[in-house]
């Protein structure tokens, strides 16, 4: 049997070897470069495919082994920049490189004393007509408070020279993600509005100018797409002018309130929000925060469980909502009622989609989250559950993590109410292993897992609202669906 096994499995190798290289290619660039590597190490078959990939991975990350594992260590990062500068040094060798590199994505620290040498390499390849689009990645996600004042300057000095000793790279560098630094307000315009003039992502995680400090975009000629910002030490974020700019993510901020405005910013489509409200934030009102982003048609809020910083308001909100498709709010902790957000939904004259997600994570309830955010509370806002039935043209209501309480139904009968058009309520079961772990038999609403427990919640709601949406379960434990028509 063993030799049946093993003959089995020679075969299923020669097999794999027999496809052509576009196939083989194609498996390889859905793996790390490491792995790659060792499978052209392994096989005769595979030896040159590594040197063919028209998209290439090389990520510092990939080179952090035990006993080296710790990515914050300097000594460690050391060793895997010595080791990233290998792989950059063979796989863009011109004596093994036979095709174009369609997309290049290098990830480093460029401070570190390797970054010359990669630099160097990039540079001449990007020279030679051999790359044609760089996605650049400096830093490592670190802990709040974990890189020092200087360690941030330092970095942001590296970027600053890095670009400017080779300028071919960032004539193509079209994706720029940026961790734990702190530049000079001139040094980052100037990075965003004239050297990286390809760029149509940028994400910045923990980078500011200079704590609390005021920074302003004002880039008539960007052809930056998506701006990403996490964590980060501003005091106020102006965007003034980022004309092709279509979609904004914001997370985490320090200030009362959240530190950004908009001016010119006419292609703005999507904004997402997410953040914990910490002890001292205060609530504030999206009409004022969306103030001349009236064009976004999909919008996204993430509470992450904790209080509900939106201010209550109405009538305010008609003209940021004005072309809203999508509304998506996620996060509502399990404990709070939904029916607040109907005040959105009748604000939304064009939406087509609304999408809620509740949160019940009991395994995060612990000292610590307790302590580093504001106590739990919902959005006060009133909203009579039935007044008039409205003609909202909204099609599709979607709840993650829906139970069977009153709360939710009354949530979906509010909305049936006001929607005539609405085509289908899609109901979503959401489990985390831990929660589902400690959780006990006394939960009183949960998901309804089989369909007599479905039928059932179907049944009470047609038995009290009038809509002829289709209502769909969704389990996504057992990967299925169940229609009510």
């Amino acid at each position: 049997m063993a030799h049946e096994a093993g003959h089995t499995h020679q075969v299923g190798e020669d097999m794999i070897s027999k496809l052509n290289d576009d196939v083989l290619l194609s498996i390889l660039e859905n793996v790390d470069l490491t792995t790659s590597v060792r499978a052209s190490v392994l096989s005769t078959r595979w030896r040159h495919l590594p040197w063919l990939l028209g998209q290439l991975n090389i990520d510092m990350m990939d080179f952090f082994h035990e006993p080296y594992a710790d990515p914050t260590v300097d000594d460690h990062i050391d060793k895997a920049m010595s080791s990233l500068t290998e792989a950059v040094r063979s796989m863009l060798s011109p004596s093994c490189r036979k095709t174009i590199i369609t997309r290049l994505c290098i990830s480093l620290i460029v401070a570190n004393s390797y970054s010359i040498e990669i630099g160097h390499l990039v540079n001449e390849v990007v020279e030679n007509g051999m790359v044609k689009d760089i996605e650049l990645t400096s830093g490592i996600e670190r802990n709040l408070g974990a890189v020092s004042d200087d360690e941030m300057v330092k970095h942001a000095n590296g970027v600053n020279s890095f670009f400017g000793n080779y300028p071919n790279i960032s004539c193509c560098l079209t994706r720029l993600l940026l961790f734990n630094a702190t530049f000079a307000e001139s040094d980052l315009h100037n990075l965003i509005a004239n050297v990286c003039t390809e760029l149509r992502y940028l994400y910045l995680g923990r980078c500011d100018t200079g704590f609390q400090s005021i920074f302003k975009i004002d880039a008539p000629n960007s052809k930056l797409n998506i701006l990403e910002l996490f964590h980060c030490y501003f005091s106020q974020i102006e965007l003034h002018c980022l004309p092709m700019l279509e979609k904004v993510i914001f997370g985490f901020w320090l200030t009362k309130c959240v530190p950004l405005t908009w001016r010119h910013i006419p292609c703005l489509k999507e904004v997402e929000v997410f953040s914990a409200m910490p002890p001292h934030q205060e609530q504030f009102k999206l009409s004022e925060f969306l103030c001349g982003a009236a064009c976004i048609n999909t919008l996204s809020l993430d509470f992450l469980g904790q209080k509900i910083w939106l201010l209550p308001e109405k009538h305010q909100l008609s003209s940021a909502f004005s072309n809203l498709r999508n509304l998506c709010i996620y996060d509502i902790f399990v404990g709070f009622g939904l029916l607040w957000t109907i005040a959105l939904l009748e604000v939304a004259p064009s939406l087509e989609i609304l999408e809620v997600e509740v949160y019940d994570h009991r395994c995060e309830e612990d000292e610590k989250v307790t302590k580093l955010c504001a106590k739990r509370s919902n959005a006060p806002w009133e909203v009579s559950e039935f007044a008039y039935p409205k003609h909202l043209p909204l099609k599709e209501l979607e709840i993650i993590g829906f139970n069977a309480s009153e709360e939710h139904l009354v949530f979906i009968g509010a909305v049936m109410e006001r929607a005539s058009n609405l085509q289908s309520v899609v109901l979503k079961d959401k489990r985390c292993k831990e929660c589902e772990a400690t959780s006990t038999a006394s939960v009183k609403h949960k998901f309804p897992e089989n369909e007599d427990e479905q039928e059932l919640v179907v049944n009470k709601l047609r038995d009290r609202f009038s809509s002829s949406a289709q209502i769909i379960f969704s389990d996504c434990k057992v990967v299925s669906e169940c229609v009510f028509a």
